[in-house]
């Protein structure tokens, strides 16, 4: 079975179950499901996973409906028919850098740690919120496992690693990339379900207020030098 049969499959078997709920938190926009342009996906030198912190209203309202959600994600085009945002920027920076052949190619993947937001604000529900939808719609491992990346990056900073790990069966240990550079700022996540480049850092705004994009360099370096 395909990438993206797998992830349909997988998105409306949760849906049902999140629906057996009677009640739902409210002011909720979502959710965030992926879609995979497969041929570039799996052809690329780098399977790549781009992870945010929330969607940002999304979907306009809560949209239990899995196969609007992905037209909506494949329709989005990877941000392709918009304009680049910081944190867009330094997706097609960093890929780009990585796989310079692949330059206009959607050989990649991106998605949030929250597959929700709120929807008035389009801002991170609140924890309560989070962890709800977490325990009734479990699908970020289950993600990993289907699309099997080769590199992770989550721009998400570290007040962002509790909502990681609450997702994750298995401990995750934040370990470092560079000695001389706190896991706190920048780290390699360890757990069996992600591969063996899988980092931690700010978000792509955070990066550029505090002229970091180093730190994206040695997330780069580290890649290509295993």
């Amino acid at each position: 079975m395909r990438i993206n049969k797998k992830l349909s499959a997988l998105y409306e078997k949760e849906i049902s179950r999140l629906l057996k709920n009677k009640t739902f938190p409210e002011n909720i926009d979502g959710p965030n499901l992926m879609y995979c342009w497969e041929d570039e996906y799996l052809n690329s030198d780098y399977k790549m996973l781009f992870f945010g912190r929330e969607p940002n209203g999304w979907m306009g309202d809560l949209h239990l409906v899995a196969e609007d959600c992905i037209k909506r994600y494949r329709e989005f085009e990877l941000c392709e028919n918009g304009k680049y945002t910081t944190f867009w920027q330094y997706v097609y920076d960093t890929k780009n850098i990585l796989m310079p052949k692949s330059v206009g190619q959607k050989n990649f993947l991106w998605s949030n740690v929250s597959k929700f937001s709120k929807a008035i604000e389009g801002s991170a529900i609140d924890s309560e919120d989070f962890e709800f939808f977490s325990d009734n719609f479990k699908i970020l491992e289950e993600e990993l496992k289907i699309t099997k990346p080769d590199v992770i990056i989550f721009f998400t900073g570290k007040s962002w690693d509790w909502k990681i790990q609450y997702q994750i069966e298995e401990k995750i240990n934040f370990e470092h990339v560079n000695k001389d550079v706190e896991t706190s700022e920048l780290a390699r996540l360890s757990a069996k379900c992600f591969p063996f480049h899988t980092y931690r850092v700010a978000h792509p705004i955070t990066l550029q207020t505090q002229k970091k994009w180093n730190y994206m360099e040695q997330i780069i370096e580290k890649i290509k030098s295993k």
